[in-house]
């Protein structure tokens, strides 16, 4: 049984929101995304997994799919829940191929509850 979407963004069809909202107006772009992917502190360990190599990331992930959750949870927080935003961005990757849609969609769910809605503030 699915869960009922509860995530808050533009493009979710559920008009239940619960928990945090965002807290910016104007979301970040795909390029803006991944310039903040490539630069951040953490970039060693999100680009080896953009770029396919998880197992060179500075986290030592069991899986390709362990890898690859992590990756949709960095994209979640980025494009701040966005379903089709995170599915779009992690196309774009090496790891396309490790999950459906479906269950990039219910990673996005399960970051947003586990990251208690954080996501990356912009301001316009």
């Amino acid at each position: 049984m699915r869960s009922q979407r509860n995530v808050h963004t533009t493009d979710t069809t559920d008009e239940q929101t619960t928990g945090p909202t965002p807290r910016f107006e104007q979301p970040l772009s795909d390029n803006q995304i991944w310039t903040m992917l490539q630069t951040a502190a953490n970039s060693a360990r999100i680009m080896p997994i953009v770029e396919g190599d998880w197992e060179s990331s500075t986290r030592s992930y069991k899986t390709s799919e362990d890898a690859a959750r992590a990756l949709v949870f960095d994209l979640s927080f980025y494009a701040d829940y966005r379903f089709s935003q995170v599915r779009r961005l992690f196309k774009q990757t090496a790891m396309q191929d490790v999950f459906t849609t479906t269950e990039i969609d219910d990673i996005v769910e399960e970051a947003y509850s586990r990251q208690g809605g954080r996501s990356y503030p912009t301001f316009v």
